[in-house]
């Protein structure tokens, strides 16, 4: 409000902590930059009132100031995945860890989902994600956390797996989880019971797995 009431320079140099809305500390630090509007600002505590917040906004913050941001009035902070990690593994943020996060992402690596849960005890929407991928345990793990309350979300999603080896009851139990196709195509050995197997490649012929014809299976129960 200061800087648009005059059109001279405004010294802050002396201001050691900024307190309010991310968008409008934002906007100080922005006109700092431009030069003849305001100056002295970079290295100031910022203390944000926020209850909601998206990712990227805190990062901008992050970027323009060298002193710490308390976020511990932020209950809920929204974005991608490559956002949302950057600020939990920023030094330069603090007061995080317990926030509810929505996520933006439509195709999330299953690992990158589970290293979102374990940043925060807050539960974490990923219902926006149609399309998971990466190892079946990382898969798994992330479906597991869903039936438990840490994800909420998850049901519907299509799965694309990386491995090349991989258990029947493991290929199953992540076809349990989502009425999604389960694509692993990837997959070049298959092991386990014949029971599994058999299950597995019912699936596939039913469509709610695909890629499977031409892996090597290796019986666990000849």
């Amino acid at each position: 409000t200061l800087n648009g009431n005059t059109d001279g320079v405004i010294d802050a140099g002396t201001v050691t902590t900024l307190t309010g809305a991310a968008s409008a500390i934002n906007t100080a630090y922005a006109a700092n930059a431009a030069a003849g509007h305001l100056t002295g600002l970079g290295n100031e505590a910022v203390t944000l009132e926020d209850t909601t917040l998206a990712a990227s906004v805190i990062n901008t913050l992050n970027g323009n100031t060298s002193g710490t941001i308390n976020a511990s009035v932020v209950n809920t902070f929204t974005g991608a995945y490559s956002d949302l990690n950057t600020l939990y593994t920023s030094s330069g943020i603090s007061g995080t860890g317990d926030e509810a996060l929505t996520v933006s992402d439509t195709t999330l690596a299953a690992s990158s989902l589970n290293t979102l849960n374990s940043q925060t005890t807050g539960v974490v929407n990923a219902a926006a994600v149609t399309t998971l991928t990466g190892a079946a345990g990382d898969v798994n793990t992330a479906y597991a956390a869903n039936a438990a309350g840490e994800i909420s979300g998850l049901a519907n999603e299509a799965v694309t797996l990386s491995d090349t080896s991989l258990a029947a009851s493991v290929l199953n139990t992540t076809n349990g989880y989502t009425t999604g196709v389960v694509n692993a195509a990837t997959v070049t050995t298959l092991t386990g019971t014949a029971a599994d197997a058999n299950t597995a490649y019912a699936a596939n012929a039913a469509g709610t797995i695909s890629g499977l014809a031409n892996e090597t299976v290796t019986i666990s129960d000849q």
